[in-house]
């Protein structure tokens, strides 16, 4: 088979926020036929992760099992092979995932018997461009530009690869291709964190359940910055460390507040009185004060009647004092701000409260 029509294998291990981003490329568009079709073998990109944990920051590392993880959006990203003559300039590349075709498409070559430094980060969306300085056989700076302050992509950045002799561990970069040329070229990844992350916890109140349905339709996450650029100081060690030697997130403000929607349900989804809805979010830790919910919602009534379209609530979230790789926990319920009399208008809307 030509080296220039293999597409590149990717899998990717599932964790508790999902991993998604739109590309700018049309998907329709690359096929077999492109023009723009991969080159080079065929490589097979594994990622090893652990989800964010409630406490403590969490390096992402290899767990005891790992799952295939597929996209369910177009989802780019942003990786550096370099070569050690090419350090000088070096070149980002791109890998898309293709939801119309199911495969992970490399635009890059691979070649036998080389040696590669691998930088990077995941998923690349939006805005959000990069470039690569200060790079020498001890580490480099990895700028990230245009990275929007909330978003539902739990966005990393590569730690470490697996080398044939040493194994997979962090600080570790360099990569080398086989002598002899192969069918599938594996690059088994570790990979850590950039932002922080919210879980928000919503259930109704026991007593005013028995009274009213709520079905939450949308929420949305705001700020009053309008991008973040991060610069990553990345050291090689040999002792299995994180490489991560600082991160520096600067916020660009804005005219308007910045908006990311986290949730949406075109039919609602009922709230639970005992089993809460999870919904997720990632941000950057700088912003854990300065952060804004609003939820929109429906009310019915017992007989499932709906009585109150489209209502919201608005909940400034209080300082979240998160890290990088931390998760922090809301749990959120439902309540009446009146008391019930035999009637069927309601007099006010319920406010969502945080609590414990």
């Amino acid at each position: 088979m030509s080296i220039k029509n293999k597409y590149i294998g990717i899998l990717l291990i599932a964790t508790t926020m999902l991993l998604s981003a739109c590309s700018s490329d049309n998907p329709e568009a690359q096929t077999v036929t492109t023009v723009n079709e991969p080159v080079g073998k065929e490589v097979q990109l594994m990622s090893y992760a652990s989800p964010f944990t409630d406490q403590e920051l969490s390096h992402r590392a290899a767990p005891a099992g790992f799952t295939a993880y597929t996209p369910d959006k177009n989802t780019n990203m942003g990786i550096y092979m370099l070569l050690s003559e090419n350090w000088a300039s070096p070149k980002l590349e791109r890998i898309t995932y293709y939801t119309s075709t199911g495969k992970w498409n490399a635009y890059f070559e691979v070649e036998k018997n080389k040696t590669f430094t691998v930088y990077g980060y995941m998923p690349k969306s939006g805005e959000m461009n990069s470039t690569l300085t200060s790079i020498t056989d001890n580490g480099a700076t990895l700028n990230i530009t245009g990275i929007k302050p909330v978003t539902t992509d739990d966005i990393c950045i590569i730690t470490g690869v697996e080398d044939t002799d040493s194994g997979l561990k962090e600080g570790q970069f360099s990569w080398s291709t086989p002598i002899d040329e192969v069918e599938t070229y594996k690059i088994s990844l570790l990979m850590d964190h950039l932002y922080a992350a919210a879980q928000f916890r919503l259930k109704i109140d026991a007593e005013y359940a028995s009274l009213r349905t709520i079905k939450l339709k949308t929420m949305t996450l705001s700020t009053d910055k309008g991008s973040v650029n991060a610069t990553i100081t990345l050291t090689h060690n040999t002792t299995g460390a994180s490489p991560i030697s600082s991160v520096t997130y600067t916020y660009t403000p804005s005219g308007t507040s910045s908006t990311t929607e986290i949730y949406n349900s075109d039919e609602g989804t009922a709230l639970d009185k005992i089993t809460p809805l999870s919904i997720n979010a990632c941000f950057a830790p700088g912003l854990s004060d300065n952060l804004t919910l609003v939820s929109t919602y429906d009310v019915y009534d017992r007989k499932g009647n709906l009585i109150r379209q489209n209502s919201t609530a608005t909940n400034k979230l209080p300082d979240l004092s998160a890290v990088r790789g931390q998760r922090v926990l809301l749990n959120m319920t439902v309540n009446p701000t009146y008391l019930y009399v035999l009637s069927e208008p309601d007099l006010d809307s319920p406010t969502i409260t945080i609590g414990n």
